[in-house]
């Protein structure tokens, strides 16, 4: 873009609704336009100093240290404001820094997660005693005949479809209403390997899956158990329901320089790469009559990379049509152990 217009260009800075911080060559601020006056606190006159002297909030002035190239962004709360941040490097040398109040849009998505988590939590209760009535009558099943055993069957299947989608619904909402890092600890991931396997031996045992573990004993992370368990739980669960009868899932793990790489591997029916892009968005789903086939919310994933994300860990996917899917998983290494491997 080129406007000639040196006015108009000022003009355009100074009446744009997004704040806007830039640095020249010397690393000292050189444009202060008013909309960032207004969100956030700054120093006396900014212009000609440093960040870190003129802006009182650390987490802004970090995105004027960064040395990448590569634009940055991140929400930050600043008083009663929540700010989107972003940055870009400039040419030759400098930095841009762009502030979005986003207050309006976070009260409303909170809104939505208090609704959600409400109703949710209404509706699960009537749900559980639906399900826990169908299962007393299949009990006594023999007393039934064909058609309304049946009926009831759908209702017991349906109740429970029904339970799950609540369960991980207020999963969801719990993990979205608090973004802090969650609690550390240090982890055998062979351990949250075999437990997360074990919980799906009988579902893979009736369809024939071999389970493959090459993850060694001595292999240690730092993460949360819980958000572990979920995360494990639920790749290796999706692994289980999308591969073919007969199939083979496995769980293998290895020491990086700066991470550990888990991955879990199916030889299933794979996903295309229109699909991958989307696969982690709350109740998307690949295939919609296979999914409800085998069950599932469309939650799973959206959960896995909130708790990836609140460890500090990275989620990604590799897929091909027919031949299967890789999930990997970047975690933190315990530093102990990754120093005497």
């Amino acid at each position: 873009m080129f406007i000639a217009d040196t006015n108009l260009l000022e003009q355009l800075v100074e009446k744009s609704p997004t704040g806007i911080l830039v640095t020249g060559v010397d690393g000292r601020l050189q444009v202060v336009n008013s909309a960032a006056e207004d969100m956030i606190t700054l120093i006396g006159d900014p212009i000609g100093r440093e960040p870190q002297e003129a802006i009182p909030i650390p987490d802004i002035v970090a995105f004027f240290a960064e040395s990448s190239p590569a634009p940055m962004e991140r929400e930050i709360q600043y008083g009663h404001r929540d700010l989107l941040v972003r940055s870009a490097s400039l040419e030759p040398a400098g930095r841009l820094v762009i502030l979005e109040d986003i207050s309006t849009v976070k009260r409303t998505e909170r809104s939505q997660r208090e609704f959600v988590a409400n109703v949710s939590h209404e509706l699960r209760t009537p749900t559980t005693s639906i399900a826990g009535y169908a299962e007393t009558l299949l009990s006594d099943g023999d007393s039934l005949d064909e058609d309304t055993k049946m009926m009831v069957e759908i209702i017991h299947r349906n109740a429970l479809r029904l339970s799950s989608l609540f369960e991980d619904l207020l999963t969801l909402s719990r993990i979205e209403a608090n973004n802090a890092p969650l609690e550390e600890d240090l982890l055998s991931l062979l351990g949250i390997v075999k437990e997360c396997v074990d919980k799906q031996s009988a579902r893979a045992e009736e369809r024939r899956i071999q389970f493959h573990i090459f993850v060694s004993e001595h292999l240690m992370v730092l993460a949360n158990r819980d958000a572990m368990i979920h995360v494990v739980g639920n790749l290796v669960e999706n692994a289980v329901k999308y591969s073919n009868e007969g199939g083979l899932v496995t769980i293998r793990a290895s020491l990086r320089e700066e991470y550990v790489q888990l991955e879990v591997i199916d030889l299933g029916i794979g996903i295309t790469p229109s699909h991958q892009k989307r696969i982690f968005e709350r109740f998307f789903r690949v295939d919609k009559a296979r999914s409800r086939k085998v069950g599932g919310t469309g939650l799973g994933l959206a959960i896995v990379r909130q708790l990836a994300d609140r460890m500090g860990a990275r989620i990604e996917v590799r897929s091909r049509v027919g031949s299967g899917s890789i999930f990997r998983v970047y975690l933190k290494p315990a530093n102990q152990i990754a120093d005497s491997l």
